[in-house]
């Protein structure tokens, strides 16, 4: 009887959030600034990515964090461009790459598509960057392709669960991963939301949030091929949590960057990461939130840079 009254209770909340908060679904054309170089698989699904920087230098392959997109890296982008050729990857169902099939969003689902990216391009020597969901996906990936990238840099990847972080309560989040949770609340957000969140969780100086990240992400959460990712990866995180398994077995060198402030995924999280991975390291900064790449943009990819110049990848 409990459970019926919490989802009762919840739907009444989320209609009336629907009511302040509902945003109608934006086209691929009305989001075609955002659209890039298009790779196919075989089976048709698309892939938005976008390639910048110098031919024939060092590849690194950058997967952003969840609900984020390819632009996320826009600051780190800028620096290493310099000496290094990127590519930016939209994840699936984010940016305007292809929602995967069934809906649903782990970072399992997340690797397996970092492995056919892979494939896909015939690339056989490069450094793998990830921040928060895609940072999870990429430690996935190491795991299951030990022997393929020279180096990864990781800024505050999860895969390891605490007391701390970013959660969703159970019936919130089994509701959500329904059918028609999955309808309505996608349909849910504002500009002024997203910007709430950003300052209040995944900063630590509110007045660090760029308003052009505002504005991407809250275009880009209304294209109608993908809305609601977001909240089905944070869904699924909380009911069906994956921990990373083979930690250990990691020979890549990895260097992780992390806020110690970090509301989302806690830098003890990082302290379990480079404590369980030989070849590692962990840089924490003071004043510093979730999104360190941004926030901290200069200092975090000075310590990328320096990182890779050890490694004789330049």
């Amino acid at each position: 009887m409990a459970f019926w009254i919490v989802l009762i209770l919840l739907l009444i909340f989320i209609w009336l959030l629907g009511i302040a908060f509902f945003s109608p679904s934006l086209s691929r054309n009305e989001l075609s600034r955002f659209s890039y170089n298009q790779l196919a698989f075989a089976d048709g699904f698309s892939v938005n990515y976008r390639e910048v920087g110098r031919e024939g230098r060092p590849l690194l392959l950058c997967f952003h964090g969840g609900g984020d997109s390819l632009g996320g890296w826009g600051e780190w982008a800028k620096v290493l461009a310099r000496d290094y050729h990127l590519i930016l990857v939209d994840l699936p169902g984010h940016g305007l790459t292809d929602p995967l099939p069934g809906g649903t969003y782990t970072p399992k689902h997340l690797a397996d598509f970092i492995a056919r990216f892979i494939e896909a391009m015939g690339l056989q020597r490069f450094v793998l960057v990830g921040h928060s969901f895609g940072g999870n996906a990429v430690l996935r990936y190491l795991i299951e392709h030990p022997d393929t990238a020279e180096a990864a840099i990781l800024i505050a990847p999860g895969g390891y669960q605490c007391d701390k972080g970013l959660k969703m309560p159970a019936s919130m989040a089994r509701f959500a991963l329904s059918h028609w949770g999955r309808r309505f609340v996608s349909h849910l957000g504002s500009r002024g939301l997203f910007r709430k969140l950003l300052k209040a969780r995944f900063f630590y100086n509110p007045n660090a949030v760029p308003e052009k990240m505002v504005d991407r992400i809250y275009l880009l959460s209304r294209y109608k091929k993908s809305r609601g990712t977001a909240i089905n990866l944070v869904a699924n995180a909380t009911v069906n949590f994956q921990p990373l398994l083979g930690l250990e077995h990691i020979q890549t060198p990895v260097l992780f960057l992390w806020g110690s402030e970090d509301q989302i995924i806690p830098l003890e999280v990082g302290e379990y990461f480079s404590h369980e991975i030989p070849n590692s390291k962990l840089i924490a900064y003071e004043k510093v939130g979730h999104m360190t790449h941004v926030e901290h943009a200069k200092g975090s990819v000075r310590d990328a840079k320096q990182f890779l110049k050890k490694l004789q990848l330049q």
